[in-house]
């Protein structure tokens, strides 16, 4: 899926801001299978666009350890696209998974409060 088709489907308006995010990835059994380190380039109340160096596949279910000022978020979602930034670092557009109320509402405490940070169209 392209960047620009992505940005097409957008409902929510995204906040360029720089967040550390942990991403693990779980086997059939439930096991971790990967873990990751990355930072958000963007957010967004429905999902995130992260820089990491080794991008997990298309269509990955996620959980996602999002560090919010000082607080560490606990979401799960879907990788629905993938780029390459340079030869080291990719991008990977992750929509979120049904998030619990409590922590929607933090996230949008989050979005309000960071309001004058550039925002992505």
């Amino acid at each position: 899926m392209s960047e620009s088709t992505d940005r097409d489907r957008r409902i929510d308006p995204r906040i360029d801001k720089i967040n550390l995010v942990q991403i693990s990835q779980f086997d059939e059994e439930g096991f971790r299978a990967d873990l990751k380190t990355g930072r958000t380039l963007n957010i967004s109340r429905g999902g995130m666009r992260l820089e990491l160096y080794h991008p997990l596949p298309l269509r990955t279910t996620v959980s996602i350890n999002l560090v919010l000022e000082d607080r560490i978020l606990d979401i799960s979602g879907t990788v629905v696209y993938l780029m390459a930034l340079d030869d080291e670092k990719s991008c990977m557009g992750i929509t979120f998974d049904g998030l619990d109320e409590e922590t929607q509402e933090l996230l949008d405490g989050y979005m309000a409060n960071n309001d004058d940070a550039p925002l992505t169209p």
